[in-house]
């Protein structure tokens, strides 16, 4: 547990400086025992609404070189310790930038009534979360998600390095300390 706890750091440390824009957080059942639980299956489950083919696979393959990495291995769905879902989203967002001097003050020579301009930018931001569900519970025990301001020119390249950092970043952590 504790080499995989470093493996994970570790990565997270060389990608964090990247991972600025990415927001994560995680919550979990803190009367779960987590300790001698390394496998995982994705559960079946309908493609998400805005998901494509091409970027769910793109997700599934960064999350196994992410949960790989830190000594997790997928089994089959009967076998696994945890059933992993995944959803997505997206929300319209408006950012509200403000420059001037103000509503009066010097400026110039002579008492001003102000000059301020504000100006809108609209954009969408991403989120994913992962679920890790007891299989043999059946219960949801550790929640964890990433948002990022998405970027619809992004190449695939970048696409699949955005997933890659948000999953380092998002599972730095998991399994939480028992």
């Amino acid at each position: 547990m504790n080499v995989r706890r470093a493996t994970v750091a570790g990565l997270a440390a060389l990608t964090l400086a990247g991972c600025s824009g990415i927001s994560t957080s995680s919550d979990w059942d803190t009367s779960y025992d987590f300790s001698g639980r390394n496998t995982y299956a994705w559960m079946q489950q309908d493609a998400e609404p805005g998901m494509d083919n091409v970027n769910e696979r793109r997700m599934y393959a960064m999350a196994d070189e992410v949960l790989a990495a830190s000594g997790f291995q997928v089994a089959s769905p009967a076998q696994a310790d945890y059933l992993v879902a995944y959803h997505v989203g997206t929300q319209s967002r408006q950012q509200y930038d403000t420059y001037g001097y103000g509503a009066g003050g010097w400026w110039g020579g002579y008492w001003g009534g102000g000059m301020t301009t504000t100006t809108i930018r609209e954009y969408e931001e991403g989120t994913l979360i992962l679920d890790f569900i007891d299989r043999k519970r059946n219960e949801l025990v550790w929640r964890g998600s990433a948002s990022k301001t998405l970027d619809p020119g992004a190449s695939p390249q970048d696409r699949e390095e955005t997933l890659r950092k948000a999953f380092t970043k998002m599972l730095a952590d998991f399994p939480p300390e028992s």
